[in-house]
């Protein structure tokens, strides 16, 4: 205060320019010591607290710019990432398709093996064309698909050579008698007296039928989708269902008529020359 207004108000104390200051005491509770003590104008506790603020906001920005968080943010994924999971979606969609199918096929069988007919769904399922999930076919290409499966219905021979790989089938005929090729693919067996039949290869008996005639038929199922037919037999000495082992007698032949062998496999007929060694 200047000497003219001391003199104007002789009464009134001076004044002095002192601004606020804060402290943050930290104080032991049992003794009351003042273990730490912090003093800060009101200037520097704005000042500090944005700082830490910003500090706080540039360490989450790190964590999730340099750390594997950053794929938890949406549309953050990499092109990789976003191609593998696509291949993984693809590859489910096959596995469950396959899986499907698998199921059906084993329905159908255990049907075959209780003397049942299989369920026309389920042999829809157990045929069903395989397609990508994610690609709609095409008119055209389900027309294309139709066709092709219309003509080659009947020509899968091809892959009969790659699945008997590792197989031995043995002659069904344990004497001689008169074979003949048929235009059906299978072989006619003719002899004026019974010959014993017996199983080429390990397989159960999927069907036994008798006809008018009073002769009977054997379907056995073979691994690798092989299927032997003995139609004509005179006597049979299995039922159906049964597992029967290479070589096992099966029945006999009929002399009043031949008996006609077939050997199929996935569908499609073989020439069973091919195969046995008659």
């Amino acid at each position: 205060m200047n000497e003219r207004a001391r003199q104007k108000h002789p009464h009134k104390a001076p004044s002095y320019n002192n601004p606020a200051r804060y402290r943050l005491d930290f104080i032991k509770e049992n003794t009351l010591n003042r273990v730490w003590s912090i003093r800060m104008t009101r200037t520097r506790v704005v000042i500090v607290s944005s700082a830490i603020a910003a500090a706080t906001c540039a360490l989450i920005w790190c964590l999730f710019a340099y750390t594997p968080l950053r794929a938890l943010l949406p549309g953050s994924l990499s092109g990789d990432l976003r191609a593998q999971y696509q291949d993984m979606a693809v590859r489910l969609d096959s596995i469950e398709t396959a899986a499907r199918q698998s199921s059906a096929w084993s329905a159908n069988i255990s049907a075959i093996l209780r003397g049942e007919l299989p369920q026309p769904d389920t042999v829809a399922t157990a045929t069903v064309h395989i397609t990508d999930s994610i690609l709609a076919a095409s008119e055209a290409e389900r027309q294309f698909v139709r066709s092709y499966e219309q003509e080659e219905r009947f020509n899968l021979s091809v892959l009969a050579p790659i699945a008997a790989e590792g197989m031995v089938f043995t002659s069904p005929l344990s004497s001689p008698a008169d074979v003949r090729g048929l235009a059906s693919g299978g072989v006619s067996v003719s002899s004026t007296r019974a010959i014993p039949v017996a199983a080429i290869y390990r397989g159960t008996i999927v069907a036994l039928s008798v006809d008018d005639d009073g002769l009977s038929t054997i379907v056995v199922q073979h691994p690798n989708d092989f299927i032997s037919v003995f139609a004509g037999l005179g006597n049979v000495f299995v039922s159906q269902g049964r597992k029967v082992a290479a070589g096992e007698r099966l029945g006999d032949t009929s002399p009043r008529q031949a008996m006609r062998f077939e050997l199929w496999h996935s569908g499609s007929a073989l020439n069973p020359r091919e195969y046995i060694a008659f």
